[in-house]
C-alpha cells in the first residue's frame, strides 16, 4: 500500500474508533434508553412476548403494540410473573403498555417514552379466592376494601367485573418480586393510597422483612397530578447503569435505601454486570459432576 494511502486508512480507522466512543454510538449491542421517561427515546429495545409463563398482554394493549422496553425491564417482568404464578397454572398477570418501539410520545401517555415504564393490571380473584384471568379491555378500579367500583359515568366491558376482588396476596407478591430483582432498580410503583395501605398491612401481618416493607412504602406513591392509580400499577425503573453514558436521565428522587444498602449501610451496590457474573458462577458451582 502506498504511504499516502496507508496514512489515509490509518486516519480513517482512528476516526471510526473515536466516533464509536461517543454517547449512543459505542454500545454493547443491547437496548439503550435515552432521555427522560417523559421525554426520551429507545434504541434496540427488547420486545415483550404477547404471552409467557404467568403473563399475557390483553387484547386492548396487544392492538396498541406498546410492548417494547429495556432488556432489563422486559426480562424482570417475565421473572416476576413466573414467580407469582408458582404452581398455580391459572394465575396470570396482565401486562399493558410499556413503550412504542422507538420510544417517544404517544396519545395515551405523557411518560412511557424511554422503555423504563410499564403498566401492570392488578391480579384479581373471586370472593372464594379463585384467580381470575385479566380483563381483555378494561382496567378495573378497586377501593380500599379490594372491591371493584366505577368512577363517574364510566362503564366496563368486562362481563364479570362485579365478581372481581383485588387479589392482595398476589399483588403484594408482584411488588416483592420486582423489588427483590437484583437486575433492576425500582424508582416508583404508582398505586392509590388505599391500595398501598392494604398491601403494606398484608405484608406486615405476614411478617415480611422490614427492609422490604420500608422499601415498598417508599416507592409506592399516587401522584397528585394524575388520575388515581386504583386500576393498575405503573412501575418505573431507574436508568440501567450502562445507559447513563448514552443520555438516560433519572428525574426525581434517588432512593438511598435500596435492598443491600438498607440492610448493610454504605453506598449504592447495584451492579447488573456483577450480579450476572455472580449468578453464572453460582450456576457453574452447583452444576453436577
Amino acid at each position: 500500500m502506498p504511504l499516502r494511502a496507508k496514512a489515509v486508512a490509518t486516519l480513517a480507522f482512528g476516526l471510526v474508533l473515536t466516533s464509536c466512543a461517543g454517547p449512543n454510538l459505542w454500545t454493547d449491542g443491547t437496548s439503550v434508553s435515552t432521555g427522560l421517561s417523559s421525554r426520551g427515546r429507545l434504541r434496540r429495545p427488547a420486545k415483550l412476548e404477547l404471552t409467557g409463563s404467568g403473563f399475557t398482554v390483553p387484547e386492548r394493549w396487544t392492538k396498541r403494540g406498546f410492548q417494547y422496553g429495556t432488556e432489563e425491564l422486559v426480562a424482570a417482568l417475565g421473572r416476576a410473573a413466573k414467580t407469582v404464578r408458582g404452581g398455580a397454572k391459572k394465575v396470570t398477570l396482565g401486562i399493558a403498555d410499556l413503550s412504542p418501539q422507538r420510544g417517544g410520545k404517544s396519545k395515551w401517555h405523557s411518560s412511557h417514552q424511554s422503555g423504563r415504564d410499564v403498566d401492570l393490571i392488578f391480579y384479581s380473584a373471586d370472593e372464594q379466592g379463585k384467580p381470575l384471568a385479566p380483563p381483555e379491555n378494561d382496567m378495573i378500579r378497586y377501593d380500599g376494601e379490594g372491591k371493584p367500583y366505577i368512577r363517574g359515568k364510566g362503564t366496563y366491558s368486562d362481563a364479570i367485573w362485579q365478581e372481581r376482588r383485588f387479589d392482595t396476596a398476589r399483588n403484594w407478591a408482584l411488588v416483592e418480586a420486582l423489588l427483590g430483582d437484583a437486575t433492576i432498580r425500582v424508582q416508583w410503583i404508582f398505586v392509590s393510597q388505599p391500595l398501598e395501605d392494604r398491601l403494606v398491612e398484608y405484608a406486615t401481618r405476614h411478617k415480611k422483612p422490614r427492609w422490604l416493607i420500608e422499601y415498598a412504602r417508599a416507592v409506592m406513591y399516587d401522584p397528585p397530578d394524575a388520575p388515581t392509580h386504583s386500576d393498575h400499577f405503573h412501575v418505573r425503573i431507574y436508568c440501567p447503569r450502562d445507559d447513563r453514558f448514552h443520555g438516560c436521565v433519572d428525574r426525581g428522587v434517588v432512593w438511598q435505601h435500596e435492598k443491600k444498602s438498607y440492610k448493610y449501610g454504605g453506598p449504592e451496590r447495584y451492579d447488573p454486570i456483577a450480579w450476572r457474573s455472580l449468578a453464572s458462577l453460582s450456576a457453574i458451582a452447583m452444576a453436577p459432576g
